[in-house]
């Protein structure tokens, strides 16, 4: 099997077609976020297999809030 991390922008539209025919109500109850440390970014994205290959789609993406872990006092 191949892996392949790819944006919704970007899904091929046969992969789009199957995850909509699959999903048909939406996905919301299969998201999860993933983070990139390099880029401080947080992707929110969904897992999808089809044929032989396995995609992590990503969704939305938002910089990382590192505010939280200073001390502002």
């Amino acid at each position: 099997m191949k892996n392949l991390i790819v944006s919704i922008e970007k899904l091929p539209q046969p992969v789009m077609q199957a995850l909509n025919s699959m999903y048909p109500y939406g996905y919301d109850h299969k998201v999860f976020e993933f983070e990139h440390p390099a880029k401080n970014e947080v992707y929110t994205a969904i897992r999808f297999s089809i044929g032989d290959m396995n995609y992590v789609i990503k969704l939305e993406k938002r910089e990382k809030n590192i505010d939280r872990w200073f001390d502002t006092d």
